[in-house]
């Protein structure tokens, strides 16, 4: 039986020193057919000639097609839609021209699409490594839930970023695409309309590496992150009132503790930010990371991550695990 192609939609703005890097690890996949979507969003620099040398070096390959975009500015979610919209293939995956895959990242996702066809997306193990340096981050414990995880999801992102799915196309004509209004995240967003209709499966291994650098990608707006996060908590209210006592009151709790840090950790306010932490704790008394959050505005700047780091790598995969949002 032939494989099924994949349409690998890669989002870029001014990443000409990084896209080649992302380009590579889609063409090392071990799964064809692939067509590769690059939708640049009104880059300045000289992406446009990178990749077009990039695509000449790499046409006429045998089960793989490269399709070049260039729009206007218009934002990350916009991108990803335009690439949703040209996608030949029946399954799409969404690659961040920051991020590589490792080589087999496709070929076993595709399986387990193959071996569980009820799921509508999948998702890997992502891995932090410093771009400057190649230094790969400390892997904290966590779990890698699947199956029904809508009343989870409308409290937490318990997946991960856009870089590790893949999602059957049709998914987005029941459940609609990114939603370009939002300007931070929009995967959330969309992992949660994605489990209002299908089950959403995982290969629980480390297949992308997310590279940090001082560029834009690690510059947050806490104004688009407090917008978003009211938008969020909005717009699934009603999904929220059908669910159980603990998802509601969970959602709430874990909407004022990301309020809370992101008055905390972008200087703000820390009043405003203790006063966010104890109304998640009325909330729900019994979300320990509420109480962590709270402790941790206690500690200098130099130990929170340093004891973040070493508390998820001991209890990430537990009730006890501290998250960042």
């Amino acid at each position: 039986m032939n494989n099924p192609l994949v349409t690998v939609v890669v989002p870029t703005y001014n990443r000409a020193s990084l896209i080649v890097d992302a380009l590579a690890s889609v063409y090392e996949q071990t799964y064809r057919p692939l067509q590769l979507i690059v939708v640049d969003d009104g880059s300045t620099d000289d992406s446009s000639s990178v990749v077009s040398s990039w695509i000449t070096g790499h046409a006429q390959i045998e089960n793989f097609s490269v399709k070049y975009i260039y729009q206007d500015n218009q934002g990350g979610n916009v991108a990803r839609n335009r690439g949703i919209t040209e996608a030949a293939g029946e399954y799409v995956a969404f690659l961040d021209s920051d991020d590589l895959w490792h080589d087999n990242k496709l070929q076993l996702q595709m399986e387990l699409f193959r071996d569980v066809p009820e799921v509508g997306g999948v998702y890997c193990g992502i891995r932090h490594i410093k771009l400057a340096s190649g230094e790969v981050l400390a892997l904290a414990k966590r779990r890698y839930p699947s199956g029904k995880l809508l009343d989870s999801l409308l409290v937490h992102d318990v997946t991960a970023p856009t870089s590790t799915y893949v999602i059957r196309k049709d998914v987005f004509e029941k459940v609609g695409s990114f939603d370009e209004e939002l300007q931070a995240r929009q995967d959330w967003d969309m992992w949660i309309r994605l489990a209002t209709a299908y089950e959403i499966g995982v290969v629980p291994e480390v297949l992308v590496d997310y590279r940090e650098h001082a560029g834009v990608r690690t510059a947050t707006d806490p104004q688009k992150e407090i917008t978003a996060y009211k938008i969020i908590m909005e717009k699934y209210s009603t999904l929220r009132d059908n669910c159980s006592l603990a998802v509601r009151q969970s959602a709430k709790s874990a909407f004022y503790r990301r309020m809370g840090r992101v008055h905390f950790h972008h200087k703000i306010s820390n009043i405003k930010a203790i006063g966010y932490y104890l109304r998640a704790i009325i909330s729900w008394p019994s979300a320990f990371d509420n109480y962590a959050a709270l402790f941790g505005m206690m500690l200098p700047a130099s130990v929170r991550p340093k004891l973040h780091k070493i508390w998820n790598h001991l209890f990430g995969a537990t009730r006890l695990a501290v998250r960042s949002h």
